[in-house]
């Protein structure tokens, strides 16, 4: 996310600080992070807080006398810091605090020989060890940096200062001697932790990969070790273009890091599907006379994955009809801008599935979505819509008399985006009505919402209708992952190559953080465990990435509720079978007198 500096300071900050206001080990997070971004000013109030809420003082004090430093206000840093000596008189964080505070007010010697009072105390205390070399290279050079390196490992104990003598001996090409020094740090159980986390990231940056194969691979453990292990090497096998390792380490680091630093793992995704992609041989382009065929999803996308869960959507009267919603086409030959190709794509899709899917769920009809599809595998986007005529020869006679046609198009100006939908009734041949809608690209929600004001009252449905749930912000990020989706269920289905899906973790990762922007959703809870089960299907791991979010919803999820009733299908997919078990009596006795249901999880049991 994008946002200017002064806007986050004076919007998003303040509400950082307030939702966890009460939480002394976010308001650190929270805190130091201001910190690192230059607003140390702003979160003084915060970090006298912090004192109040926590309890571990010795945290408390150093953070407040460290935002106090940043803000200029030396004068109350060191106060904090000497009543910090006062509670705590064996704390090294207070002269450490002191010593940072003398550099700040220019006096070296003084930084200089506080910290190596520490260090005679505590040889291996990280910010002691960094701050001292950082004021001896300052004071002696290059030339002297070595001698000062040898004094501080003379210490007893002192193995972090080995490691920066190893980062030293790696940067004058020393590598035998460093390796020697690795070796030796990193065979000492207590200290592997710390060791690996600073050895990784000198290796890997100085792009030594032999070592890092040797010394750092074999030694992580995902779970275990700081994720930021784990982010080097995923550096080092990108940098070998071994995208086989690279991948699976992501998916491990996902299912145990995930949570914390999904936003560092993100990106990674792209980079190893794309070296995945470039292994293959190139896609054809499509012939001039390319069969375009049209594949039709004739239930709500969250059906897919979970073996036919009828239940699942609600019983239509008798007289109901089949309305049929089209992909939109392209009005004109707008110019479309470099990389938005994909967007422009999604969006004449996710029209037509959301609307479908809204159909089956607020109206009394049954909804299809009518996807164009090249027979040469992908997406296809038409340049004029499919006469009408032609589509009803495509329904069964016997079906027309019930058959309502959705067909649009879609109008590019720059950023804006304007859409018309035709209804056409089968049984009198003839257009019936008309929709339309108009809205900025990053607001197209607004125009979902117009464009089902007005269309419900042509399907029978109340006139200016809209979703009782969820703002347009919302029904836009749901849509675009109802268009997401579909690439999944499509290749799944046959109609695209396996080998060729790329982004599967942006998709289910877009779902999962449309479904908890809003929770009263219910389907788009659905929605995510669908794309997880179709996934599995396919052989992917990453339903396993999500196993931590899928139990906290099935937990909180009455034993009525859909969810609850889809974790026979959805738990194992996520690798939380004994969840399922734990709960599998009390969700079938609130089945009630539902065989439907109660069959369908029987049969999922079974499968």
């Amino acid at each position: 996310m994008r946002i200017p500096r002064d806007e986050y300071r004076k919007k998003v900050l303040p509400d950082l600080i307030k939702a966890h206001g009460s939480d002394p080990d976010r308001l650190v997070a929270v805190l130091m992070q201001a910190v690192r971004d230059g607003f140390a000013t702003d979160v003084i109030p915060a970090a006298n807080r912090l004192t109040v809420v926590d309890k571990n003082v010795e945290r408390a004090l150093t953070v407040l006398a460290v935002v106090q430093r940043d803000a200029g206000e030396l004068d109350l840093a060191e106060g904090t810091l000497k009543e910090l000596q006062q509670k705590l008189p064996k704390s090294l964080a207070a002269p450490v605090g002191l010593a940072m505070l003398a550099e700040r007010r220019g006096d070296a010697a003084t930084c200089e020989r506080l910290l190596w009072q520490v260090l005679e105390q505590e040889p291996n205390h990280p910010d002691a060890v960094h701050g001292w070399l950082q004021m001896r290279h300052r004071t002696v050079g290059d030339d002297g940096y070595g001698a000062a390196l040898e004094q501080l490992v003379a210490l007893p104990g002192a193995w972090r200062g080995r490691l920066w003598q190893a980062r030293y001996l790696v940067e004058k090409g020393d590598d035998a001697a460093a390796a020697a020094i690795y070796r030796d740090v990193l065979s000492q159980e207590a200290i592997e932790g710390d060791a690996l986390l600073m050895a990784s990231a000198d290796l890997v940056q100085r792009q030594k990969h032999d070592l890092v194969a040797e010394l750092i691979a074999p030694r992580f453990r995902s779970g275990r070790h700081h994720p930021h292990v784990g982010m080097a090497l995923l550096h080092h096998h990108h940098q070998r273009r071994d995208f086989k390792a690279g991948e699976a380490l992501l998916h491990r680091l996902f299912v145990d890091y995930g949570h914390v630093i999904g936003g560092e793992l993100a990106p990674w995704t792209a980079e190893f599907d794309r070296m995945r992609l470039e292994t293959l041989p190139k896609v054809a382009p499509p012939p001039p006379d390319a069969q375009i065929g049209l594949y039709r999803f004739d239930r709500p996308l969250w059906f897919a994955g979970y073996d036919d869960p009828q239940w699942l959507v609600p019983p239509k009267p008798a007289a109901h009809k089949h309305v049929m919603f089209f992909s939109l086409a392209l009005d004109g030959s707008p110019q479309i801008p470099a990389g938005r190709e994909e967007e422009i794509g999604r969006l004449t899709r996710s029209v037509p599935l959301w609307l479908a899917e809204q159909a089956w769920l607020s109206s009394p009809h049954r909804g299809t979505a009518v996807i164009p599809l090249a027979a040469h595998g992908g997406w296809a986007v038409m340049g004029r819509a499919w006469p009408e005529q032609q589509l009803v020869q495509q329904v069964p006679e016997a079906e027309r008399k019930d058959t309502l046609l959705v067909t649009g198009q879609l109008h590019i100006d720059g950023e804006k985006r304007r859409i018309d939908l035709w209804v056409y009734d089968c049984a009198t041949d003839q257009r019936v009505g008309h929709a339309a809608a108009e809205a900025a690209a990053d607001k197209f929600g607004e125009a979902l919402l117009q464009l089902m004001a007005e269309l419900w009252p042509l399907l029978g449905g109340p006139q200016g209708h809209k979703p009782q749930v969820g703002d347009a912000t919302f029904w836009h990020r749901y849509a675009d992952g109802l268009a997401q989706h579909a690439a999944l269920v499509v290749t799944q289905a046959g109609g695209m190559a396996r080998e060729r899906l790329f982004g599967e973790r942006y998709i289910t990762q877009w779902l999962q953080n449309a479904a908890l922007s809003e929770t009263r959703w219910q389907p788009g809870f659905w929605l995510l465990g669908s794309a997880l089960g179709v996934l599995h299907q396919l052989g992917s791991k990453v339903p396993l990435e999500h196993a931590r979010l899928v139990a906290e919803v099935f937990r909180q999820s009455p034993p009525n509720s859909a969810f609850a009733r889809l974790g026979a299908r959805l738990l194992r997919v996520c690798g939380l079978e004994a969840l399922w078990q734990g709960r599998r009596d009390e969700v079938l006795a609130a089945c009630g007198e539902d065989p439907n249901a109660r069959a369908w999880i029987e049969r999922c049991e079974k499968a």
